[in-house]
């Protein structure tokens, strides 16, 4: 043997079901870091060509600058690509038509719709001014194909163009609706539609750098003397890049790191956990070490050492298994969900996974170990002398037996003795309750924005253009008598409504109408007051709970003169919820006189099929927007669900590692006293006796860890609570109860678990056998 450190393969052998524990507490952290890496990795890779493709592949948008300018940019060397693009009427709220359709105005350039925003989609860009690229939705809405001639009808006259290809630089924008279509010309020729028209042209200039960089940005606002407004970022490819400014993608870095150091916090407990039992069972092999000659510095060193040595198995066993995981939940993403997962890589190496599972792995156990290895140095030769293992402090007095029978007393001693071991066991699970809380608090969050998830939520909608009121009562009635449609609705909305209110500031209020439908659905959002007042042509309205939204329950309200009073508010809308005022259609016949409507949702049945989407389209006239929803509800209640599973797939690994801890930390616990109980066996004490001390310091640290869990965790809850849903959606807190009963029979589960094996273990063992253990 050259040194003291040859021992450490050796003491591997010797201890290996001593180290089982630990090698799975390494693999765990290790594997869990592998698994939510490497997916997100995965999921970054397959929605980088997702945004590219929606957003386009340009860098930065100038604004404001001459042609001479951008010709200057375009010279620099590290200028991939510059490209123009102007556009006109993408509200459709002025009288621009292509054939009976309202039309968006593009005047483009080859470069912005071939490589920078990647629009075309079948044919080719415009050739020349009398050639025009169309919106796929215009081959439904328009009955048109490539080669066709359509009429663009402008105040100053038609000019006719002939259909080159179809694509749009905005997919998302115009799939699934039929009121609207893109209209993709040369600069010439929208130059002159829009100077036919007096129309004010506002070209931008979008650039794609070699490689992305904000300070590049930064540099040709200074060259140029441009505001800062005049440049603006595409935060899809500069936040792949890690570029960008936008407070969005830098809460998502954060996001990550929080996790990574979670993560990094669990292991470091467990794994400490587990190396402070082990090194409580080899006090004696320490203190024989101090008398053969080590120094402090040299067992600190071992135990450093033997840790990193169990990192040679434990960190390729977690890289591999969480490899494994993460291409299973790859494989579930994409062919169990599909959606926006449907292009997801399944079979693909991860370099952040794997480099992520590996420096956790390396790093949580040399922290997991300096307060082990610092133990381990302070033992005294004479502990391996005399044969004290120093597992139980010295005590100068006799324990008091206070909690009824003494081996609960003893068990409970047992728990608290090492101050240190009784805070991480505490610790881990305080960790798993606080997460748990916070947690769920983030997912109801998360809920409350996503109006897809609202009851109400329609397929498919028919609205007036700029929501005018140009929908008759009946379309409604007409459009549940279709067979395949399961409810409808219909709501009229006015804004900037002339007002006095008995609250200060306020001059004019944005008013809604409910019918029935959405009375009832909106039963459950009542954050204060009485819906059931509203119904009927009444004087009574609500409004929606908002931090914008000064309006509040009690207050008065005077609409031409007739006055009403808000005596509810619900969490959400259907419209913009500022300064918003919903009422009866009754009631806001009488206090507009309109009759009509300005949207009409429908929510389809099971039995739902392109001949009833077609029949419904019929029922919307030139001037109503029709719009196909289905596919976009189910891309965000997919989404939600994913994160939902994510979120608690996590929570339950976390649980599964607190579980793994604590029948680690309890089996170790137990195994450092064999010799105690068969003495204690030796002079009576039963096995049942045993069992009950047992027991009894696993529920220390049960009551111990649900305690401060739920100390630390309940007032966090309430605070992100209050912050994140009491402000945004009026629900005041209540406490979790159902969650608490979740969370209580998981730590007395743990408890019981963990004392199974090793009272099992004790239970097999003769008297003689446990007294002669070392």
């Amino acid at each position: 043997m050259k040194s003291y450190l040859s021992l450490i393969p050796i003491s591997a052998r010797v201890h290996r079901r001593q180290n089982r524990m630990t090698l799975l507490c390494i693999i765990i952290s290790v594997f869990l870091v592998t698994a939510i890496f490497s997916v997100a990795d995965m999921f970054v890779r397959t929605n980088s060509e997702s945004l590219q493709e929606k957003h386009g592949n340009w860098h930065i948008r100038v604004n404001g600058i001459s042609q001479e300018t951008a010709e200057k940019i375009a010279q620099r060397s590290d200028v991939a690509a510059i490209g123009w693009c102007d556009f006109f009427n993408v509200d459709a709220d002025q009288p621009y038509y292509i054939g009976e359709k309202k039309a968006v105005l593009y005047g483009v350039d080859d470069t912005y719709i071939t490589q920078l925003v990647n629009a075309l989609e079948e044919g080719s860009v415009p050739q020349n001014d009398n050639e025009v690229m169309l919106s796929s939705n215009a081959k439904l809405a328009l009955d048109v194909q490539a080669g066709d001639q359509v009429t663009v009808h402008t105040p100053a006259g038609d000019t006719v163009f002939t259909v080159s290809g179809f694509g749009s630089d905005d997919k998302e924008y115009y799939r699934g609706q039929t009121y609207l279509a893109a209209v993709y010309m040369t600069r010439e020729a929208y130059h002159a539609i829009m100077e036919a028209n007096t129309v004010g042209e506002h070209p931008s200039c979008y650039v794609q750098f070699q490689k992305a960089s904000s300070d590049t940005a930064a540099e040709i606002r200074e060259q140029y003397g441009l505001a800062d407004e005049d440049i603006s970022d595409n935060t899809a490819t500069m936040g792949l890049s890690g570029q960008s400014k936008n407070k969005s993608i830098q809460n998502i870095y954060g996001i990550a790191a929080v996790l990574f150091v979670m993560v990094l916090l669990a292991g470091v407990l467990m794994i400490s956990g587990s190396l402070n039992s082990n090194i409580s069972q080899r006090t004696k092999f320490f203190g024989m070490m101090r008398c053969v000659g080590a120094s402090r510095r040299q067992i600190i060193q071992f135990v450093r050492l033997e840790a990193l040595n169990w990192c040679k198995t434990a960190v390729p066993a977690g890289v591999i298994s969480g490899t494994l995981v993460s291409w299973g939940i790859c494989a579930y993403l994409r062919y169990g969900i599909g959606g926006e997962f449907a292009a997801m890589q399944v079979f693909a190496i991860s370099p952040v996974g794997l480099l992520s599972g590996v420096l956790v792995g390396v790093v949580t156990v040399l922290l997991a170990a300096q307060s082990p290895a610092k133990r381990a140095a302070k033992v005294s030769p004479v502990a391996a002398v005399s044969g004290n293992s120093e597992t139980v402090p010295a005590r100068r007095r006799a324990i008091k037996r206070e909690v009824g029978r003494v081996e609960r007393t003893l068990g409970i001693h047992h728990a608290t003795a090492s101050k240190k071991n009784w805070f991480l066991m505490t610790a881990s699970f305080a960790l798993t309750i606080i997460l748990i809380l916070c947690f769920s608090i983030g997912m109801d969050f998360a809920k409350g924005l996503m109006p897809t998830l609202k009851s109400w939520q329609p397929d498919i909608t028919l609205n007036g253009y700029a929501n005018a009121l140009v929908l008759e009562q009946d379309v409604k009635e007409k459009a549940l008598g279709i067979p395949g449609v399961k409810s409808a609705f219909g709501t009229a909305y006015l804004d900037n409504v002339p007002a006095v209110s008995s609250r200060q500031g306020i001059d004019h209020i944005n008013l809604e109408s409910y019918d029935e439908f959405l009375f009832e659905s909106v039963k459950d959002e009542v954050v204060e007051g009485n819906l059931s007042d509203i119904y009927g042509d009444s004087d009574m309205v609500m409004t929606v709970y908002n931090k914008d939204n000064p309006l509040k329950v009690g207050d008065t309200v005077q609409i031409e003169g007739k006055e009403v009073t808000i005596t509810c508010s619900v969490t959400g809308a259907l419209f913009p919820s500022e300064l918003l005022v919903i009422c009866s259609q009754e009631t806001f016949e009488r206090l507009t006189g309109e009759q009509g409507l300005t949207m009409v949702g429908v929510q389809l049945g099971g039995d739902a099929d392109d001949e009833t989407v077609r029949q419904i389209s019929k029922l919307a006239d030139s001037d109503v927007m029709f719009l196909d929803g289905r596919e976009s509800n189910k891309g965000s209640n997919t989404t939600y669900l994913t994160v939902k599973v994510g979120v608690y797939g996590f929570l339950a690994i976390i649980g599964m590692v607190t579980l793994f801890y604590i029948i680690n930390s309890i089996s170790i616990s137990v195994a450092a006293r064999t010799k105690q109980y068969g003495a204690m066996r030796a002079v009576g004490m039963d096995i049942d006796q045993l069992t009950r001390m047992i027991t009894a310091e696993a529920f220390t640290y049960a009551v111990s860890g649900l305690v401060a869990g739920c100390g630390i965790g309940l007032p966090l809850s309430y605070f992100l609570h209050t912050l994140l849903i009491t402000r945004y959606f009026g629900m005041v807190w209540h406490p979790p109860v159902t969650m608490l009963c979740v969370i209580a029979v998981f730590v007395v589960t743990c408890a019981a678990v963990a004392v199974y094996a090793p009272t099992k273990r004790i239970r097999n063992m003769a008297i003689t056998d446990t007294i002669n253990e070392l």
